[in-house]
């Protein structure tokens, strides 16, 4: 406390009593040898040392007491001169005639206001104690200037990530199919949508031939850019060609997804890169449909009279999980004007339980429902995408998505011709 000062800044008429608030001061300070320098100065000479801001101002460590009899009689100089102690943060003591008055409206600020003829002693606590909670307040505004600099490089680097991931979210955009490969009678639609910038999702459709279409949904395990970062795996599992005088690699879904387990295995080397997908192909001259799965939600096969048929696409685990490991296929008939859904996980907390009274986002299969009422609405694919976004907007569980979110889906025209009605049955790949 020894640095300490007290400046006492008079009005004209009460200059006397600036130096005998000096001679108090040092008198009655609690600690003999440790009373504040004490400077007697008149409020104009004062004020004016406020304002030239290349003075010496109020140094640190400093609290400053204004006698003013007659606050009125001071007027502008008294209140431009509290705004400024008051925006530097500088302790201060005011003395006064009216001090009921200057109370209510000064001390809401952070100002000290006694009575012009209050006890010395009183007095001298009151700088005392001014001048002990300085350091606490100095200590207080440090802080928030750091935190002040601190959150505006927080807000940068939060709009410097934001940009990344919406670029990132593009990129990721940009490895899906631009357009599906459409067939007589047969037509695809996709309703794709991420729970944040990049998706966990990803689905393929590829052309095989003049007849044969191949399709994929995958799910990686996980959310945000270590998701979306296996994507870019997953999206290479129908971008194989044939080799001169051999079978093309699509023609079997559970030879696709055996390959593409052998692959991710290999570059699984922390052990928490997994994948569920289905893979299929269809025959658009028979109708038939081919599914293989790995750990990944059922199909559902939606009939002419909106009656839903959940199809497993055989056995297999997940992918990137365990080696050679065999992975099943089924074979099915799509008759004319039936569809076909493959769908990620994340649907069964969007929909309500119809069963429960109040709305609820919990797991259930509320899903297979409206899939069933969007297929008996929809004139096509395209249609019936369309209606199921729209049901998922109207839905409380499209609200905080949880999760990615994506059905592909496969139409076949009603009326339309096979050349053969294959059998139903299960195969394991070689």
């Amino acid at each position: 406390m020894h640095h300490a000062r007290v400046v006492i800044a008079a009005e004209t008429d009460a200059a006397d009593r600036a130096a005998w608030w000096c001679s108090e001061i040092a008198r009655g300070w609690p600690r003999r040898g440790e009373a504040p320098a004490c400077e007697a100065v008149m409020l104009e000479t004062f004020a004016d040392r406020l304002r030239d801001e290349t003075g010496p101002g109020v140094a640190a460590d400093t609290v400053v007491v204004l006698v003013c009899p007659t606050p009125s009689r001071a007027g502008p100089t008294l209140m431009q001169t509290l705004d400024r102690l008051i925006g530097a943060r500088t302790p201060t003591l005011v003395l006064s005639g009216d001090a009921d008055r200057l109370r209510m409206e000064l001390e809401p600020q952070g100002i000290v206001v006694e009575r012009l003829n209050a006890d010395s002693n009183r007095i001298t606590s009151v700088l005392q104690t001014l001048l002990v909670r300085q350091a606490a307040v100095d200590l207080l505004g440090t802080e928030l200037r750091v935190a002040g600099a601190s959150q505006t490089g927080l807000s940068g680097e939060i709009g410097r990530l934001h940009d990344e991931l919406q670029l990132a979210g593009a990129v990721q955009r940009r490895f899906l199919p631009r357009e599906l490969p459409k067939l007589p009678g047969y037509e695809f639609g996709v309703f794709f949508r991420p729970c944040g910038f990049v998706s966990g999702d990803i689905y393929d459709v590829v052309a095989i031939d003049d007849s044969r279409i191949a399709f994929m949904v995958a799910d990686a395990v996980g959310h945000g850019v270590p998701a979306a970062l296996l994507t870019l795996v997953l999206g290479r599992a129908l971008r194989q060609s044939p080799a001169d005088g051999e079978a093309h690699p699509l023609a079997s879904p559970a030879r696709t997804l055996a390959r593409l387990n052998e692959e991710l295995c290999i570059e699984n080397e922390t052990g928490d890169r997994f994948a569920t997908a289905v893979c299929g192909v269809v025959d658009t001259r028979t109708g038939a449909v081919t599914l293989s799965g790995a750990g990944h939600p059922a199909s559902i096969r939606l009939g002419t009279d909106s009656a839903a048929e959940e199809i497993d696409g055989g056995e297999g685990p997940l992918l990137g999980v365990f080696p050679d490991a065999p992975f099943t296929e089924r074979t099915f008939t799509l008759g004319p004007g039936e569809t076909l859904v493959l769908y990620s996980d994340g649907f069964e907390v969007v929909f309500p339980d119809p069963a429960s009274e109040a709305e609820s986002v919990s797991a259930n299969q509320a899903y297979i429902t409206h899939f069933a009422e969007i297929a008996g609405r929809a004139g096509g694919a395209e249609e019936a995408v369309a209606l199921l976004a729209a049901d998922v907007d109207a839905q409380a569980g499209s609200l905080n998505q949880r999760d990615d979110l994506t059905a592909l889906v496969l139409c076949r025209a009603a009326g339309s011709l096979c050349v053969a009605e294959p059998g139903e049955g299960s195969r394991v790949a070689a």
